[in-house]
């Protein structure tokens, strides 16, 4: 088990210590319980910080491949949780914001049950994207009398830059839905944009366009229609490319990353 210095009081004092305390806790608000995982908010305290909000993921599989690994000595392999872990600190570094770790840990029983678990600080006054852009900002008008909005128009060029920065650095997200996208307005149109949910985020340098397309599909499908007009889906892509007009290679991505999100919503229905 791995903790960050700055937050050892607030674990210590909420009894959250050890790796068998973390994954015994109730003393919390269950969010969601899968067969193999659960998602928990939980309230910390300490005297410097105060009091501030965490999200804790235990993840929990027996396998006969496990227990034969227990019998054996082997020792885990790459955990749910080991791996978000490594995939936030991996992002800090390379200057993307997320969220930030607080501990993280793992083990593997003498029976087989494999458990990790991995606790973030809570996103304070952020919200998640497909939440934001309905409660900030009226639908879209299409009788061409209303000004643009320039505050959405900067939020769409942070959310681009963000997804651009991800994606040159060699990761992709397999789940880069609006809800993944933390925002912030810290005044009037000036945002502060995260990423969130980083398990399955994968690096490569290699045979990615796949990869790219999926993401940017989902992150399309899931924008809802009646806030982002086609110009501004436009301004977002000509931003995550970084070029002022469309060229041959970027025309080929749009379709292949249209014909991927039609392939969604024919599998999914419509997002919005």
């Amino acid at each position: 088990m791995w903790v960050d210095a700055r937050d050892k009081e607030a674990l210590a004092r909420a009894g959250l210590a050890t790796l068998e305390a973390m994954m015994a806790t109730t003393a919390a608000q269950l969010l969601r319980a899968l067969p193999d995982r659960e998602n928990w908010r939980l309230e910390l305290h300490d005297a410097q910080r105060g009091s501030r909000g965490a999200y804790l993921k235990k993840h929990h599989t027996r396998t006969w491949g496990q227990w034969l690994r227990a019998k054996l000595g082997a020792g885990t392999v790459a955990t749910p949780g080991r791996v978000e872990a490594e995939n936030i600190e991996r992002l800090a570094r390379d200057g993307i914001p997320a969220m930030r770790l607080m501990a993280w840990g793992e083990k593997l029983h003498r029976d087989g049950l494999l458990e990790s678990f991995v606790l973030t600080e809570e996103l304070a006054g952020y919200t998640q994207l497909d939440h934001f852009l309905p409660t900030r900002f009226a639908p879209q008008v299409h009788d061409g009398a209303k000004p643009r909005n320039r505050d959405l128009d900067r939020l769409i060029r942070d959310v681009a830059a963000l997804a651009r920065r991800f994606h040159q650095c060699g990761y992709n997200h397999r789940d880069l839905y609006c809800c993944h996208f933390f925002v912030r307005e810290d005044a009037p149109g000036e945002f502060r944009v995260h990423l969130i949910d980083l398990q399955r985020v994968q690096h490569r340098r290699r045979f990615r366009w796949r990869w790219l397309v999926k993401d940017l599909a989902q992150l399309a499908y899931s924008a809802p229609r009646d806030r982002i007009s086609c110009t501004q889906q436009m301004r977002f892509i000509k931003t995550y490319l970084g070029v002022p007009k469309l060229r041959p290679i970027d025309k080929r991505l749009i379709r292949r990353v249209l014909l991927k999100k039609w392939f969604m919503e024919r599998k999914l229905g419509a997002s919005q």
